[in-house]
């Protein structure tokens, strides 16, 4: 199992309306993990508090380091798609997939199926 992703979420911006961001979790060369709460975010709950390790679930975000996530030479939604966590994802745009209120298990199995696919297929 790997480390819990909570503990490598940092805080990268807070804003004056009481907005928090954490930054993106780089995995390998392949993906951006993205996972915020708070009052602006779809998460469990709303509110900012003062550890990750409070939060029940995460608006989560996956994006390639190289752009297109969802198909092409970088696509790995082609081969994520069938994990069961997937259903949970629309595309935003087709470098963005999103999440609402995805409970904290999902996020880390999510995290570390992109650790697996990250060591096991190497960038084209």
């Amino acid at each position: 199992m790997a480390e819990d992703f909570r503990t490598l979420l940092m805080e990268t911006d807070r804003l004056p309306d009481g907005d928090r961001w954490f930054g993106d979790i780089q995995i390998g060369g392949w993906f951006y993990f993205s996972a915020q709460a708070g009052p602006y975010h779809e998460s469990r709950p709303q509110t900012v508090l003062p550890d990750p390790m409070g939060y029940e679930s995460f608006e989560v975000r996956l994006m390639t380091v190289q752009g297109v996530i969802s198909y092409g030479r970088y696509g790995a939604w082609l081969d994520l798609r069938n994990k069961p966590w997937a259903a949970l994802f629309t595309t935003e745009r087709p470098t963005v997939l999103f999440a609402p209120d995805v409970p904290v298990a999902t996020c880390q199995q999510i995290y570390e199926d992109l650790l697996h696919y990250a060591r096991t297929n190497p960038l084209p």
